[in-house]
């Protein structure tokens, strides 16, 4: 699975979108390198970011590389998130691919998390 990289650097291109976009045609994302802010959730055995723009939705969130959480970023997020009750508002940054699963047939497998912060009131 590749990204589209851009010309002068040779990284993958960063596609800025929001969560509702990616939800309405998830097919056009498909191994693109997206960036998106939305409400994360920390369960038990999933993490998922959702939009109150477009409710009871939500795009399953993977961490595929032994590496990542190491960074410096990813680990304050997780730290953050548990002081917050496992819920709050982030800025993720990761590959956006298909998944053998049907119940999350799209998954976002992060590699970058930054602008974490509490959720509002009415939210989660």
């Amino acid at each position: 699975m590749s990204a589209p990289l851009s010309a002068a650097a040779g990284k993958p291109k960063v596609v800025a979108t929001d969560v509702c976009s990616v939800l309405k045609a998830p097919e056009t994302f498909v191994n693109q390198v997206i960036r998106l802010r939305g409400f994360v959730y920390l369960g038990e055995d999933h993490m998922n970011v959702s939009s109150i723009a477009c409710p009871g939705q939500g795009i399953e969130l993977v961490i595929k590389s032994d590496q990542v959480p190491k960074q410096k970023d990813v680990h304050h997020f997780y730290v953050q998130m548990n002081h917050q009750g496992r819920k709050g508002v982030a800025t993720i940054t990761g590959l956006f691919q298909a998944d053998k699963d049907p119940l999350t047939p799209y998954v976002l497998n992060i590699q970058h998390v930054k602008d974490v912060g509490s959720a509002p009131n009415n939210r989660h």
